[in-house]
């Protein structure tokens, strides 16, 4: 009997679309989670993502679809637990302590400034930098810099990402996130929003196992 087939290794270019696509997932989960949201994301979310309308979504969306939502944002951002990692972790339990300066101390290691690029004027509108979507943007531009890698033929420096993505994700994000979300999905009261937790949770935890089976295939 023939031993099984070793999977071929694959192609630069194809690390680096899967890469690209993990970036454009985050970066799109991090802006649905930033703000109120408006009829441009919605319409474009529901274009795109029609799997967090599970009782579908107008199109355009009108003013009482987005009133609804937007009353849902503030239950569970506002007035219920905020979206920060201090505010689960840190022993306090206030904003910008210290699990929120290891957080940035952690962006600031990996050459990241999240006042600057695709995602810093979006992000005026947080209290601390160790926001769900600010850590989601985070990812994003490590998955950004890793496809770049890929396409540039610097194997190594795309190893150095991927690492920094499994190191964040055990010291921060997967530290809190999932409880949160589980959470969230269990207060929100739109299919939208307890859908959007779910994806969230259940992406990140993937791509953890991804990230992990990439290292350890020395993929």
């Amino acid at each position: 009997m023939s031993p099984p087939a070793r999977r071929a290794r694959p192609a630069p270019e194809e690390q680096a679309g899967q890469a690209g696509l993990r970036r454009k997932l985050y970066r799109v989960q991090a802006a649905a989670l930033l703000d109120p949201p408006d009829g441009e994301l919605i319409g474009f979310l529901a274009e795109n993502y029609p799997f967090l309308f599970p009782e579908g979504a107008p199109r355009p969306p009108g003013a009482d679809f987005l009133q609804t939502l937007r009353v849902d944002f503030t239950h569970l951002f506002i007035l219920s637990s905020p979206p920060y990692e201090a505010a689960l972790l840190d022993e306090s339990g206030h904003l910008n302590s210290k699990t929120t300066d290891r957080v940035t101390d952690f962006y600031r290691a990996s050459g990241y400034d999240p006042g600057r690029g695709s995602g810093g004027a979006r992000h005026s509108s947080v209290a601390a930098m160790d926001h769900l979507s600010v850590e989601l943007e985070f990812l994003a531009h490590l998955a950004g810099a890793e496809e770049e890698a890929w396409r540039a033929g610097e194997e190594e420096g795309a190893r150095a990402r991927l690492a920094e993505a499994a190191r964040f994700m055990d010291e921060h994000l997967l530290r809190w996130a999932p409880l949160y979300t589980a959470a969230m999905e269990e207060e929100a009261e739109t299919g939208f929003y307890r859908e959007l937790a779910r994806w969230v949770r259940e992406f990140a935890l993937e791509d953890r196992v991804h990230i992990e089976e990439m290292r350890r295939k020395g993929f």
